[in-house]
């Protein structure tokens, strides 16, 4: 079902309408559908479908890059699992490169190490499905 919804919600909200009010409407909209994308991540990324996970993380941080760090190391350990280290530390890349030149920030030292864990060819989802850093049951 949150398939389903997440295809009829492709596209612009309201994309003949403008107005402060259209605006705050297409925000509502655009969150929601991030957060779809990311529930859907977090079931695949829980039954060990890596490849899925990633599809649905790359379409959140698509919509929007901010989403939180917790899902870019989400998203680069599931390109670690179904593509390899590189995929990952390029994503790693031009995540860090955003959060520079955005919003002149750093990525946290659990993404960092973390990267340098994957670049090393550590696998993190091989037994269990992946936390992140720092996170807790």
């Amino acid at each position: 079902m949150l398939r389903r919804a997440l295809a009829s919600a492709d596209g612009e909200y309201l994309p003949h309408l403008n107005g402060e009010w259209v605006q705050a409407a297409r925000q509502a909209h655009r969150a929601a559908v991030v957060e779809a994308h990311l529930t859907l991540a977090r079931l695949h990324c829980d039954a060990h479908e890596c490849p899925l996970a990633a599809q649905e993380l790359v379409r959140a941080a698509a919509a929007d890059p901010l989403i939180g760090e917790d899902h870019h190391q989400r998203l680069m350990a599931c390109l670690a699992m179904t593509r390899d280290r590189y995929a990952a530390t390029e994503h790693y890349r031009r995540y860090r490169a955003f959060l520079a030149a955005e919003i002149g920030d750093t990525p946290m030292a659990d993404t960092v190490a973390l990267a340098e864990r994957l670049k090393g060819g550590e696998l993190p989802c091989v037994d269990a499905p992946f936390r992140p850093a720092g996170a807790r049951d």
